[in-house]
């Protein structure tokens, strides 16, 4: 081969290399995602004994077995801190949002999830203004994001 044609051949894999790069950088490039997203907020003085909140995302409103119906939840709000934007993937289906206070360090939370989804004891409590806003369900179609946000109180 000579140097034109290993040059040529060159170039063309590094263009190839570069186009690849770049489509996989752009948000477009991604396939579509379905979920929920938006604000959790806190106003008041957090109480000693929450350590952190959350939204959690139940598949059934049966708030004495959340551990059977947990699906999933977001990135923690720690104490001191008044706002935090969240998105969570989801399936297409129906959800309930809760906002919950957990009761332990959310690191101590996750390294015992299994534990505690087994025993069917979740170190958490329902920080929920509006009743309501649970028992209503968030509807998730394919290829859709369900903009929530949540004010929490204490």
């Amino acid at each position: 081969m000579t140097w034109m044609a290993r040059l040529a051949a060159g170039l063309s894999i590094t263009c190839a290399v570069v186009v690849l790069a770049i489509s996989c950088s752009l948000k477009d490039s991604l396939g579509p995602v379905a979920g929920v997203e938006g604000e959790l907020q806190v106003s008041g003085e957090w109480p000693d004994s929450i350590k952190a909140a959350a939204l959690i995302v139940l598949d059934d409103v049966v708030l004495e077995d959340a551990a059977d119906h947990l699906i999933a939840f977001s990135d923690p709000l720690m104490p001191g801190d008044t706002l935090i934007p969240y998105f969570v993937q989801l399936r297409p289906g129906r959800y309930y949002l809760v906002a919950a206070g957990l009761t332990v360090e959310p690191a101590l939370f996750l390294a015992n999830m299994e534990a505690n989804s087994a025993d069917g004891d979740i170190p958490f409590v329902i920080l929920d203004d509006d009743l309501s806003a649970i028992a209503t369900p968030v509807l998730i179609r394919k290829d859709e994001v369900v903009q929530v946000n949540r004010t929490i109180s204490f």
